[in-house]
């Protein structure tokens, strides 16, 4: 009876440790992201330990880089790549470390855009690069849009 109790009781550990692991990764998926928003107003997305926040303004693009509660991350010593998709096509920026935790790109090809679509390379010093795809999941809410007038 002993070591019966002592299986319960390990399997309830194991049973609730991946319940709240699942939860946790279910936190941080893009459609949660784009609901919270960008601590700068940008576009987040999560890669490995990170999260990435994306700000594109007519002749730069930015890159926030921060720890899974927010925490700004050192850029120093780290290098990128942005490809950013735009209406007049692909345009390919070298980023730079800039400030204390974010990435930069100035270039006159870059137009500002709300919901920009991109894909980042990120080596932060000493560790494997990482990718990410920047694209605003499209809403239930915006699938009607400009149907509101008329039936179906």
């Amino acid at each position: 009876m002993k070591y019966m109790i002592g299986y319960l009781a390990r399997l309830l550990f194991v049973v609730f440790g991946l319940l709240v692991f699942q939860a946790g990764l279910l936190a941080h998926t893009d459609e949660y992201l784009d609901a919270e928003g960008g601590v700068h107003g940008g576009m987040m997305r999560m890669s490995g330990p990170y999260h990435l926040e994306l700000v594109v303004s007519d002749g730069k693009a930015l890159v926030w880089v921060m720890d899974h509660g927010n925490q700004p991350q050192r850029t120093q010593g780290a290098q990128g790549q942005l490809v950013l998709f735009q209406d007049n096509g692909r345009v390919v920026l070298d980023l730079d470390p800039h400030g204390e935790s974010a990435m930069q790109a100035m270039d006159s090809r870059i137009l500002a855009t709300g919901s920009p679509r991109a894909m980042l390379t990120l080596s932060m010093r000493g560790q494997p690069p990482i990718q990410v795809r920047f694209a605003e999941l499209s809403k239930p809410e915006d699938q009607h849009a400009g149907h509101h007038d008329h039936a179906h």
